[in-house]
């Protein structure tokens, strides 16, 4: 069986406005992530900090002109001080238990499978967003989750449709009932 080819850039959108989306997503590079929480063995408080996972945590994958950019996040290990188990810390502030990427990236996801077929959703988030999610992935997210996320507000920028929640967590305020897009660097998005 052969695996999926290597994606190369091939934006429907300014190419500023797809290194913008890269930048914030960026910005999560190296970032420590794992609070602390109770033991899942045995449930005890009792814990010690045990150093971070070998390899980070993946946040997105970006499509970049040099091939897929991984940006991920380190993450706290903690070691039970009464039974001994090493576990990782809380993850539930960035990532749904069980996937693969970050929250806002499976949101995206889901907003655009909400109308999309799979292999339509990957084309579009690797030619609007500059992401890579393979379609398979889509899908169990999709059947996962059912449904697009709540809210599920979208807008139009150039003719192309964007999910504002994910526009908002990148941009602004994280709140796409009222998002507040605050511009803080000089750079123009479109």
């Amino acid at each position: 069986m052969r695996g999926p080819d290597e994606k190369t850039p091939d934006p429907a959108v300014s190419p500023l406005f797809v290194n913008a989306i890269h930048e914030e997503v960026r910005e999560y590079a190296g970032e420590r992530a794992g609070g602390p929480r109770p033991c899942p063995g045995c449930g005890s408080d009792a814990r010690r900090k045990n150093g971070y996972q070998r390899e980070p945590k993946t946040v997105a994958r970006l499509v970049t002109d040099a091939g897929i950019e991984d940006v991920g996040v380190q993450v706290q290990q903690y070691e039970c001080t009464d039974c001994g188990r090493s576990y990782q810390g809380d993850l539930s502030a960035l990532f749904y238990e069980g996937c693969d990427y970050a929250k806002p990236i499976v949101d995206l996801c889901r907003f655009h499978a909400a109308d999309r077929s799979p292999t339509a959703c990957e084309r579009l988030l690797r030619r609007q967003y500059g992401l890579q999610v393979n379609r398979d992935t889509v899908e169990r997210y999709a059947e996962r989750f059912e449904g697009a996320p709540e809210p599920a507000h979208a807008i139009d920028i150039a003719g192309h449709t964007y999910s504002l929640a994910f526009l908002s967590v990148l941009f602004g305020d994280g709140d796409a009932e009222a998002p507040q897009f605050v511009l803080t660097g000089h750079r123009g998005l479109w």
